[in-house]
């Protein structure tokens, strides 16, 4: 093809040209060369702009104009031409509050005991960097790397590596080809300068740290969920198969890619990068991404992938108010332990402390410069939500000598929010920074003090994550998605020291441990106890591992165990009230999935639903994709079935059919991972009635009998319309087999618009 420079209209892409022939063997230098020949043939004279992945992804990455990817885009053997985009980045009590440990102590039955605490399995990351000197990535007491690994570490900007953290990695090649000039240092280096993966890497396998909290918030010992567990970081912002090529040659078990954005299997690099990892039997945990509310907004969609969304702890960090006419208010805020209990301090409205040339709206939203500190030195000050950033408020009121803040929302609906502030400070509501304005404008010397400390277990939880990303799944709404929930809010763990907690770039401080929130922080959650499951069971594929989590979530144990006259369908926060989300409204799995992860009982699933590369090509033409495009994916022959499959007949452990129109039978096949039993079948929705409303669900046969391990037995669940009245629209059951010890548990979502009224 020809290769005229236009600087002005050239775009980064990644061209995709499916697996190697050489399969899971390294390439041979003639391999190599075989590989980067074809690659020369299809761009010819742009070859100086070509980056090639020879291991287990066939493609390359170049800097091509429009009209050069579509032309390439029809060329044979070229599965699909897709931009070569930045993807967006998705972030001590956790495990305490998930079963592992119990007051302090790790009992025998704990899958940290059972799994050996993930001891030589090898966690990779694909995200920001990773800063090596945390005290997170400590490898005293840890043995020799182990010998399966590969990889390696990237020395420069001073980044070493150890037996615990074995491998740092970074990728900027595409992305500089598509900005067309030089990357800057941050750019040049695995160090972690953005402050994501640190916390997320550390989340999944990093070591015991005690005296672990953020401005003296959340201070306990913080904890990864596979401490033994080896770690690797790979920095890389591309929307590109580089990282996961590399990770998948170095050696690792778990993959966590803190990455996503929306696409088509085949224009997705996340997907097809994974698709890679799973055939190689690694297993692939994503954030579904924070772009809730919502509905349709999950990011990572793909069914060989487990997409996680995001739930808080029964943890909380309050700051209350306590004024000197013994009126008490509580707020939010993770500065708010420093000044001395029970001591009071003058307290003024910022308005009233403006500095001379300061307008009094200036001062009320405590702008840079806009306080006296004649006027504020020794006080508390109290500022308005608005315009400015709210850290920024304390900030100035630090710089004005201020002691502490008082923030107040100036609407109803303003939420209220943790944050790491310069002083101590507690983040009101609307009405009740009213109260305290009030009592400040009628007292001749007001006067307030501001105590907080971390309270467990006061809270309701696990309550969704308003931004937690939702189904239904945009680009195949057969698969339901995300998966399971994990703890994702307010999450303590170890931090980068190349900036301060806060965006400000005034923000001089450098701190280990930071508290952040989003599906980036729950993702790590559910990756590190895959890593625990691998170590007990490394003979169950990536499907069945997947299976085992999602089968066995928490609230229906815990219920079943609390509440006698509990429905086995509803999830339920820990005080027995149907699960919400921050506004109090009821969610369903298209929020949750199959549930909330419940670690120890995915250890004893008693019955898998397992699948196999082929499965999910087979998902693949019946989704539409045709026959040549699911045969890229792999490295020996395939065909498409002549008979199509029906796209929710994958063996996948939810039901979903996103139009049902009279009548559909699912096959669906379970695996024997325990003991001989008999299983038995019922289903169940939230209500208590025995099927969705509005929907019949007949389950043939409704007994089965297990005789050996890896036994595997069919089952066909029929759903039909009815005519009831019903408004219409999605509705949710769960479908549940059961040996009386274990409980085989998979939602049934159905959309029900098309009932006949």
């Amino acid at each position: 093809m020809s290769c005229d420079f236009f600087p002005l209209f050239l775009e980064s892409y990644v061209v995709y040209l499916g697996g190697h022939s050489h399969g899971a063997q390294p390439p041979s230098a003639s391999d190599f060369s075989r590989i980067t020949d074809s690659h020369h043939d299809l761009l010819g004279s742009c070859m100086s702009r070509r980056y090639s992945y020879t291991r287990y992804i066939n493609g390359f990455a170049a800097v091509l104009e429009d009209e050069e990817a579509a032309e390439l885009s029809k060329k044979p053997g070229v599965v699909s031409v897709f931009l070569n985009q930045k993807n967006e980045l998705h972030t001590t009590r956790s495990w305490e509050f998930l079963g592992l440990e119990r007051n302090g102590e790790i009992p025998a039955d704990s899958i940290w005991t059972k799994g050996k605490f993930g001891e030589d399995i090898i966690i990779g990351n694909l995200d920001t960097g990773v800063w090596p000197e945390s005290e997170s990535f400590n490898d005293q007491g840890i043995g020799p790397i182990p010998s399966k690994w590969k990889g390696y570490c990237e020395t420069n900007d001073g980044v070493k590596c150890n037996r615990k953290l074995i491998g740092a990695r970074y990728f900027n090649k595409g992305y500089e080809a598509a900005l067309g000039k030089p990357l800057n240092s941050s750019y040049q280096t695995a160090r972690d300068t953005d402050k994501h993966v640190t916390h997320t890497l550390s989340t999944a396998g990093g070591g015991f740290v005690g005296g672990a909290n953020l401005l003296g918030s959340g201070y306990g010992t913080a904890k990864g969920g596979s401490p033994s567990a080896r770690v690797a970081s790979y920095k890389y912002l591309e929307n590109s198969q580089i990282p996961t090529d590399a990770a998948i040659h170095d050696g690792v078990d778990v993959l966590s890619p803190s990455l996503g954005f929306p696409r088509g299997y085949f224009l997705d690099s996340v997907a097809v990068g994974s698709f890679q990892a799973v055939k190689n039997g690694i297993v692939v945990v994503c954030s579904a991404g924070n772009s809730g509310p919502t509905p349709g907004s999950v990011e990572i969609s793909a069914p060989w992938i487990i997409t996680v969304a995001a739930s808080t702890i029964d943890r909380d960090s309050p700051s209350y108010v306590m004024l000197g006419n013994n009126r008490q208010f509580k707020g939010l805020s993770f500065y708010t332990n420093s000044l001395p209990a029970e001591k009071f301090y003058p307290l003024v409205y910022s308005v009233d402390a403006r500095a001379p040339n300061a307008s009094a709206r200036d001062a009320q939203l405590c702008f840079v410069g806009s306080l006296d500190p004649e006027k504020v030195k020794g006080k508390i000050v109290y500022c308005l939500v608005g315009l400015n950033a709210i850290v920024e408020k304390s900030w100035v009121v630090a710089q004005a000598g201020g002691i502490g803040m008082i923030i107040a929302n100036r609407l109803s609906t303003g939420a209220i929010i943790h944050r790491a502030h310069f002083v101590p400070t507690s983040h009101v509501s609307a009405a009740d920074g009213l109260s305290i304005l009030l009592y400040i404008h009628t007292t001749k010397y007001p006067v307030d003090y501001i105590r907080g400390a971390t309270e467990v277990g006061t809270v309701v939880a696990p309550i969704m994550a308003s931004t937690s990303a939702q189904g239904p799944n945009p680009i195949a709404p057969e698969i339901l998605k995300p998966d399971i929930t994990a703890r994702g809010v307010n999450i303590l763990a170890a931090y980068t020291e190349a900036k301060g907690p806060t965006d400000l770039q005034s923000d001089d401080r450098r701190l280990p441990f930071h508290i952040v929130s989003g599906t980036s922080m729950s993702c790590p959650h559910v990756s590190r106890i895959v890593g625990l499951l691998k170590k007990i069971h490394p003979e169950w594929s990536p499907s069945a591992i997947r299976s085992a989590i999602m089968t066995t979530d928490y609230y229906y144990y815990e219920q079943l165990l609390l509440n006698a006259d509990y429905h086995m369908g509803r999830t339920r926060s820990n005080v027995r009230q149907p699960l919400a989300n921050d506004t109090l409204a009821e969610v369903n799995p298209f929020n949750y999935g199959a549930g909330h992860l419940w670690p120890n009982r995915a250890m004893d699933p008693g019955l898998v639903y397992d699948l196999t590369t082929i499965d999910y090509l087979n998902f693949l033409c019946s989704i539409g994709y045709n026959a040549t495009q699911p045969l890229k994916f792999v490295d020996k022959p395939y065909e498409c079935p002549p008979k199509p499959l029906s796209s929710w007949d994958l063996n996948y452990p939810s039901i979903t059919v996103p139009s049902l129109s009279g009548k559909v039978t699912v096959t669906w096949t379970l695996k024997n991972v325990g003991s001989p039993a008999t299983y038995t079948v019922r289903t169940e929705v939230p209500s208590g009635t025995e099927v969705p409303s509005g929907i019949s669900v007949k389950v043939e046969p409704n007994r089965l009998k297990f005789e050996k391990i890896n036994e595997e037995k069919t089952f066909k669940v029929t759903l039909e319309a009815k005519r009831d009245g019903e408004d219409g629209g999605y509705v949710f059951g769960r479908l549940i087999w059961t040996d009386g010890e274990h409980y085989v548990r998979s939602p049934i979502v159905v959309n029900a618009t098309t009932l006949q009224m």
